[in-house]
């Protein structure tokens, strides 16, 4: 795998939209690649210790179960890796933004049980890992446009990474 220090480099704030800032200062400069990878026993290890009950568990003021977020998480995983995709390949087809809820709602994510979806997620996020391991170093300064706003391949990876991070925090925080 590359760790090109053009891709250990935090984005500039051009190379994406200000919806993002904040997942992308969750990845502390220089641990890109080793976050891209240890997320992945992070998050298992985390909910190897959460009961199916626990994730069922709507913790107000938040809307969403520990579950459903899981879900979010492995749908934001698929469509963040589509767009590294197709824009580390130089399509310029502009790419829709993610309205979570719909997606959300229409899944039964409670009905799943955890594990699999700790699996999903994992299995979204080693795809995605070697894709980004695979993409070549020009490309990672390709650019296209997403949910209306010009965004480059790198900025994507550190949103990938830093999206994951924000909803982690969070979980921790309800169920520890």
């Amino acid at each position: 795998m590359s760790t090109s220090p053009d891709l250990s480099r935090k984005p500039d704030r051009c190379e994406y939209f200000e919806f993002y800032h904040g997942y992308v200062e969750k990845v502390p400069p220089g641990k890109l690649w080793e976050l891209l990878e240890s997320q992945s026993s992070e998050l298992k290890s985390f909910f190897s210790k959460v009961t199916e009950d626990q994730a069922m568990v709507l913790h107000s003021p938040y809307t969403w179960t520990a579950k459903q977020v899981l879900g979010h998480m492995i749908d934001a995983e698929r469509i963040f890796g589509d767009r590294i995709h197709r824009f580390a390949a130089g399509d310029p087809q502009e790419q829709p933004g993610m309205d979570q809820d719909p997606y959300v709602t229409n899944q039964d994510f409670q009905r799943t049980p955890l594990k699999d979806l700790v699996a999903e997620w994992s299995h979204c996020r080693a795809a995605n890992h070697l894709l980004i391991a695979r993409t070549k170093e020009e490309a990672w300064n390709n650019r296209g446009i997403a949910s209306g706003h010009l965004i480059s391949v790198r900025a994507l990876i550190w949103i990938l990474v830093g999206h994951v991070a924000h909803h982690m925090d969070i979980l921790r925080h309800r169920l520890t």
